[in-house]
């Protein structure tokens, strides 16, 4: 984000917007993807070296998805907080009186958002790393029923 002051509010809210989607869609994603790969971790039957390779495949993308979650986890404050910020942005007329209190809420603001971002960034990262391999992928003859 790094606004330049006078900042563009209008952006910046948008930015936000787009921010607490990202957070909303790993939310939903991550968490239902890392039981994914549990649970196919836990069927993988034998002891042969590609059996071995996939659990070992298995447990990465495992440890990358709880990485994600864990950096999405750790944006949740920031977002809480610039949500605040948000609200009350919006209870705040946009006057000549209150421009000075206003740029400050949208600094801190911008700070924030700056902020969650890194981590969402790295969840995504984590995440997009945890797909490979997919589940799917694991031969179903190496599975137990």
């Amino acid at each position: 984000m790094d606004s330049l002051a006078p900042f563009d509010e209008a952006h910046l809210l948008n930015d936000y917007a787009a921010l607490r989607q990202r957070a909303a869609a790993l939310e939903e994603q991550v968490p239902a993807y890392l039981q994914r790969i549990s649970e196919t971790l836990h069927r993988v039957s034998g002891e042969s070296d590609l059996a071995n390779h996939h659990r070992s495949l298995l447990v990465s993308a495992r440890g990358n998805a709880m990485l994600a979650i864990e950096n999405y986890h750790q944006a949740f404050p920031f977002l809480q907080t610039a949500e605040s910020l948000v609200g009350q942005l919006d209870r705040q007329p946009i006057s000549f009186e209150g421009a000075e209190w206003r740029d400050a809420l949208l600094q801190r603001l911008d700070e924030l958002v700056d902020d969650a971002v890194v981590m969402i960034d790295e969840a995504e990262l984590r995440f997009d790393q945890a797909k490979d391999p997919d589940p799917a992928t694991v031969p179903q003859s190496m599975l137990d029923v």
